[in-house]
């Protein structure tokens, strides 16, 4: 069975060819998407050797925070969907899929008053795909206040967070890919900061079945970091994931993707999305996250305008509210690519 990657209405998709060793990969395929439609019940938990009952206890939380406007109106179950250069957030495995040069920008209106923004650059050379990445998180600066200045001692504190990430990803065969990211991430409170060294690994693999694929990724692994009066630990995901084109027709695509995140700080929980493109100029997305507390419904569009001398634009806005409590999310990212 031979199957070739080949780029289809700006995305890569492959062709194959049958044959009994196509049809066992076929139901390898099938089992893990199964698994992934029938998630664990909500009471248990699967045992990966981590302690559930330190939900809470890593540090770093902004490397959870969603970037990309079209992964949060996915229900962020993208780690099989992204296959442009914002892939270095979810799974760098998915890399090399991009087809050329791209650069994507990110702002993200945050929870509570704070921001987000972030830049990644990809470029593929030969069999190698080679992004950076830069994000930086901050929240709203605020008033100082002391025992003996209760009612605030006019200093003013702020704190934020900044990544970047260098990242490297090889097609190894026609239907997997493999990729590597080391970040470099440092979180600022007030006067203190703390850095760390991080390391992300991902893969995507077509099974030939359809256009079924399936992720998986493993992000943020580093070294525990002393804080000021005790050490955290770094919050380590692992995601899991199945996408397919329901549809797939020359002026209409729907893809559907499901995903399973398991966090060594909390619950896991699943991630699914939708999202149909009409004529590779519009798209409508919407997306749904099982199993947390806030921010389930997700929705969201993007525009493709037809390409311009060399290059073509993407722009992807997302909705995503969490509530009376914590308000309403606005994410924008702007994308700028060479086919």
């Amino acid at each position: 069975m031979a199957i070739h990657l080949t780029p289809t209405g700006g995305r890569t998709r492959p062709r194959q060819s049958g044959g009994l060793c196509g049809h066992l990969q076929r139901c390898a395929g099938l089992i893990w998407l199964g698994l992934l439609l029938f998630p664990p019940p909500t009471q248990a938990q699967l045992d990966y050797g981590f302690d559930f009952e330190k939900i809470g206890s890593a540090g770093f939380q902004s490397l959870k925070i969603p970037i990309g406007a079209r992964e949060s109106a996915l229900g962020e179950a993208a780690s099989s969907l992204t296959v442009d250069a914002n892939a270095v957030f979810w799974n760098v495995g998915a890399l090399p899929l991009i087809t050329g040069p791209q650069v994507y920008l990110t702002h993200n209106r945050w929870l509570v008053n704070s921001r987000v923004n972030a830049l990644v650059a990809a470029v593929p050379v030969g069999s190698y795909t080679f992004g950076l990445s830069v994000m930086d998180f901050a929240i709203e600066s605020f008033e100082e206040t002391t025992v003996t200045d209760p009612e605030g001692t006019g200093r003013m504190v702020g704190a934020g967070d900044m990544t970047v990430g260098l990242a490297a990803a090889r097609r190894f065969q026609d239907r997997l890919t493999i990729g590597m990211q080391i970040k470099y991430a440092r979180q600022q409170l007030d006067q203190d900061s703390f850095s760390n060294m991080l390391f992300d690994v991902g893969t995507v693999y077509y099974t030939g079945f359809r256009q079924l694929r399936l992720a998986f990724a493993l992000q943020h692994f580093g070294p525990t970091v002393e804080g000021l009066r005790e050490s955290f630990r770094m919050p380590l995901l692992f995601r899991m994931s199945a996408a397919d084109e329901l549809i797939l027709r020359s002026s209409f695509r729907l893809s559907a993707s499901l995903e399973l995140v398991h966090p060594t700080d909390n619950n896991e929980w699943v991630n699914s999305g939708v999202e149909a493109v009409l004529l590779d100029l519009l798209a409508l997305r919407a997306g749904y996250r099982f199993r947390v507390d806030e921010g389930r419904l997700s929705v969201g569009m993007g525009i493709m305008p037809p390409r311009v001398a060399m290059f073509r634009l993407h722009l992807d806005y997302a909705y995503v509210p969490y509530g009376d409590l914590l308000g309403e999310t606005h994410r924008l990212t702007l994308g700028l690519l060479r086919p």
